[in-house]
């Protein structure tokens, strides 16, 4: 059709609408969103605007919603499906209470899915009611069920034949509902619709007994006249004409368990086996729960819904949802009624979604959450015998960062799901692996009393073993070598553990595994769990006496003496932390933590400042030069170079007085940004010294890169030089290369009088340790004199 014809018809479709003298709403989740004239004429409103918007609820009688919603709802959701003509008490604009005939229809609304209302008014229909009484007072001898009804369907007269059908007096039924004593709800439009006839389910009042009656309404002046004839055989009849043209999957079964009817569609879905006459134990339906619900509701009498079923299909495994319901055909037989729905693609969906939630998507392992129920399970069951113990085994992957980093993140995946694989290989039959996030893993077992530490040595082998093997990948010729740090942690019977306390454990035995490399693994102890703590909170110490009590933090400066004159030539700024309630905490302490948090950075800046503020205060110190350590943190920090300027412009303290200490981890790895922020920073005339040299991070073949002034020996070479000869001529050497670079040689760590005329002998310009002086405040070194013997100015050496 063109676009005109289009508009024509739906402009005649409006008309149609607008013009019907049956009142037409049409409301969208709810809400009203059209009406036509008679619907105004209803409502007693003449403006569209005092309906439109408003929810249709308004307008349903208040006892009518629950019902207004149980038809609505049972209409399904296929476009065009309607209710049958019904009665219902409506409520104007103005809340008078009106009988309307309604008929719903599932419609769409501007493309979205809404319902068109019909109603039409019926009250004038119940003035039928008075002379159907009388006509119902002369079929008193008639057989058959004869009641009169007005037009709000309550009834006028109760024949003899009807108090024996329904089990209920005359005097009982009079005035009551219809519905409410034929125990069914009459649909009269609907009867009037098939020529004035309908089959309905009703219930006797007196034994709650259903039976098929053969209903014939006439309508009267005053209201309408019913015969109601009882039924037996007809009623599986009656279903079967029903139930052929359902798409769901529909038999009747009696007692003794012989399929009585089936529909086309159960045939399809169950087989050969569903027609009638077959046994209903003979369908090929594997019932989840056991007993099969069609049995116990023919046993019990009572309704059974959602039992779920599996049934096998020459297209593989399906599955089904079974509802029974008992219905009376008015013998003394059980029949059930029963439906089948194919959920296989809910259950499914239902399926996935609940193995997702405890499981790792890439290694098929449990995740977290799977970890922590598998351990709760092995709890539980430990807790039932009373005996051995169930074990946790935190496993990390050692340096796997640098596999993502190096080759890629496909290829840390790569290495990830072949090491989950392998630790599923040797995982023992009952327990339970997974990975809970990045490079760990976790394995769950539970192990005898007797042999404890035995079995966890067995199982930490067979997880070694499994990893052991190089692991191939897709870009390497060659393959990886895996290495794993292993915490362990137990739980025996009657310890009040939960499953996260003892993965926390596990994981703070991990942590103590990684220090403790040697180690094969390392068992969580208590001990371990208060130095997590006591780590924890010198971290949480050491933040808030950066911002809020800078007063715990003191500089001590330890010398740097020329070897030549023992003249004092630099001061090193170094860190001290006195904590009002912990006490002196040791560098090697916090430091470590501060490098593994965010807190370097804060710390290096304090440090910076204030000891080239106390320095550059100090005139005695003019001519000495002042070495701070950097660490790597605060070198990729895009405001460092800004920082050193500022520092040197708001203390006072000259650039050229200023070395940097670097580590050689630091400087690892080098690429050519911090190249080029190392050369930025000579420039400003800032020394450079590269600190700790000689621990394997950095070899004198690449010295030349780097725009160093200062070399630093790690004190391990001073602490060899009286165990070793050999070490002598390793710093003899490194000496030697590092003078012909233009480059000067401190020794740090010198504790003796023969260490310090040794590296005076192989000469190394500079000397650091205790030998010369310990770090302590500035003022203790200014007052003690230190640099009263005109300290050398060898600032333009370097």
């Amino acid at each position: 059709m063109t676009r005109s014809s289009d508009a024509a018809v739906a402009e005649r479709y409006r008309l149609l609408l607008e013009l019907s003298p049956d009142a037409i709403a049409v409301h969208q989740d709810g809400v009203i969103v059209y009406v036509n004239s008679a619907a105004l004429d209803f409502a007693r409103v003449t403006d569209r605007g005092q309906m439109l918007g408003r929810p249709i609820t308004d307008f349903v009688h208040p006892d009518e919603l629950a019902h207004m919603i149980e038809r609505i709802v049972s209409m399904g959701e296929e476009a065009g499906a309607a209710t049958y003509p019904e009665e219902v008490v409506m409520v104007d604009a103005h809340g008078v209470s009106r009988p309307m005939e309604v008929t719903s229809v599932r419609t769409v609304w501007h493309d979205k899915p809404a319902y068109q209302v019909i109603l039409r008014d019926i009250t004038a229909q119940k003035a039928i009611e008075v002379a159907l009484r009388r006509q119902a007072a002369l079929l008193d001898h008639v057989s058959n069920a004869v009641i009169a009804v007005d037009r709000d369907m309550t009834v006028r007269s109760w024949n003899p034949a009807a108090e024996q059908m329904y089990g209920i007096s005359a005097d009982k039924a009079l005035g009551r509902e219809l519905g409410s004593v034929i125990g069914g709800t009459l649909d009269i439009k609907a009867a009037m619709a098939l020529g004035g006839t309908v089959d309905q389910l009703h219930r006797r009042a007196d034994n709650d007994r259903t039976f098929l009656a053969h209903i014939s309404v006439t309508s009267m002046d005053d209201g309408f006249l019913i015969v109601a004839e009882a039924t037996r055989r007809p009623l599986i009849e009656r279903l079967g004409t029903i139930l052929a043209a359902l798409h769901q999957a529909v038999i009747v079964v009696r007692g003794d368990g012989r399929i009585e009817l089936a529909n086309p569609a159960a045939a399809t879905m169950l087989g050969p086996q569903s027609v009638p006459g077959s046994l209903v134990h003979d369908l090929p339906l594997d019932f989840v729960d056991g007993e099969s619900p069609v049995v116990r509701c023919l046993r019990t009498g009572v309704a059974i819904t959602d039992a779920t079923a599996t049934i096998n299909t020459p297209g593989g495994e399906r599955w089904l949802s079974c509802s029974c319901r008992p219905i009376d055909d008015d013998t003394s037989d059980a029949v059930a009624l029963v439906s089948f729905a194919d959920i296989t693609e809910r259950y499914r969906e239902r399926t996935r979604l609940a193995w997702d939630a405890v499981h790792d998507p890439l290694t098929q392992l449990y995740n977290r959450a799977g970890i922590l129920k598998e351990l709760e399970a092995h709890m539980d069951a430990l807790a039932e015998h009373d005996s051995g113990c169930v074990a946790i085994y935190y496993i990390d992957l050692d340096n796997f960062k640098l596999v993502n980093d190096s080759l890629g993140h496909a290829v840390g995946d790569e290495v990830l799901h072949a090491v989950a694989q392998r630790l599923a290989a040797a995982t023992p039959p009952a327990g339970a692996v997974g990975r809970i996030g990045g490079d760990e893993f976790v394995l769950v077992t539970t192990h005898t009393k007797e042999s404890t530490t035995a079995e966890i040595d067995r199982q930490i082998e067979s997880v070694r073993a499994a990893i052991r093997p190089p692991v191939r990948v897709s870009i390497r010729s060659e393959p990886l070598t895996v290495r794993v740090s292993i915490g362990v942690a137990t739980v025996a019977a009657g310890e009040r553990y939960t499953p996260t306390d003892l993965l926390r454990d596990a994981d703070i035995a991990l942590y103590q595994a990684r220090k403790a490399s040697r180690e094969p693994y390392v068992q969580f102890r208590t001990q371990h769990r208060e130095e997590l703590q006591r780590r924890q909170r010198i971290e949480e110490e050491l933040r808030r006496a950066l911002d809020t009590d800078r007063s715990q933090l003191e500089i001590h400066y330890q010398p740097i003496v020329s070897t030549d004159t023992g003249t004092l030539v630099a001061l090193e700024a170094l860190l001290r932390w006195n904590h009002p309630d912990l006490g002196s905490i040791p560098p090697a302490e916090f430091i470590p933590l501060a490098e593994q948090s965010t807190l370097i950075d804060k710390v290096g800046a304090h440090v910076l400042a204030t000891a080239c503020a106390e320095v550059a205060a100090t005139p005695e110190l003019a001519q000495i030069m002042l070495c701070v350590n950097a660490s790597r943190r605060e070198l990729t920090n895009g405001e460092f170079l800004h920082r050193l300027t500022a520092t040197c412009e708001q203390t006072g303290m000259n650039p050229r007085s200023l070395c940097l200490e670097i580590t050689e981890s630091a400087l690892a790895p080098l690429d050519g940004g911090l190249l080029n922020l190392l050369r930025e920073i000579r420039a400003l005339g800032i020394h450079i010294a590269l600190d700790d040299f000689g621990t394997g991070a950095s070899s004198l073949s690449e010295l030349y890169r780097l725009p160093v002034s200062i070399l630093k020996t790690a004190k391990a070479f001073v602490d060899a030089l009286e165990e070793r000869p050999s070490a002598r001529t390793i710093l003899a050497g490194i000496v030697d290369v590092a003078h012909a670079m233009g480059v000067r040689v401190i020794a740090e760590g010198v504790e003796t009088a023969e260490q310090a005329a040794t590296i005076a002998a192989v000469r190394c310009d500079l000397a650091q340790g205790y030998h010369y002086g310990r770090p302590k405040p500035l003022a203790e070194i200014v007052t003690e004199g230190a640099a009263s013997s005109a300290p050398q100015d060898v600032r333009d050496d370097f």
